[in-house]
């Protein structure tokens, strides 16, 4: 029976859910998780990457400093600011795009080359992008309240998304 089990799972997932994909480091399962999260953080894309930047702009006050129409202004202002808006739709349609495409990672690292380009021109480091990812860890965990399980893919998620956009940042 276990065998038949085994040829069942494997059937479901489309291969071993645990095998590690050779460019994301993600498995199947990993890649379920993040995808079916993902659902739930993108039904209020504009109101979590509003919180995912407030927080951070707590966690890291410099990083306030890279948006010069915000230095000025206080939460309530930055929720009415359109450009500010603006910008959390594209960095939210941009995650869409990497999440989107996790069954294919080939696609997500030009992807995450081009962001990573992109915030090496504005003089964003990698020490920014750590506390964005604490921020963002904190809130799946506790916010978003997803699983352990959950979170670790995210982990990995990142991981992979960081590690090309750290070569642009890099060059």
């Amino acid at each position: 029976m276990d065998k038949l089990a085994d040829i069942a799972t494997k059937l479901w997932w489309g291969g071993d859910p645990d095998e590690k994909n050779p460019t994301s480091g993600m498995s199947r399962r990993d890649v379920y998780n993040v995808k079916k999260s993902w659902t739930k953080i993108n039904a209020n894309a504009q109101g979590n990457g509003f919180l995912m930047f407030s927080r951070l702009f707590e966690a890291d006050p410099e990083s306030k400093t890279f948006f010069s129409y915000l230095s000025d202004t206080n939460i309530e202002q930055m929720a009415r600011s359109f450009t500010f808006q603006a910008h959390i739709v594209f960095i939210m349609a941009s995650l869409n795009s990497a999440v989107e495409n996790l069954p294919q990672p080939e696609i997500v690292v030009p992807l995450m080359t081009k962001l990573g380009r992109a915030h090496h021109r504005q003089n964003i480091r990698r020490k920014h992008f750590r506390v964005f990812e604490e921020v963002l860890m904190n809130i799946l965990k506790n916010d978003l309240r997803l699983s352990e399980e959950v979170v670790d893919s995210w982990t990995l998620f990142v991981a992979f998304m960081y590690k090309h956009m750290f070569t642009a940042i890099t060059e």
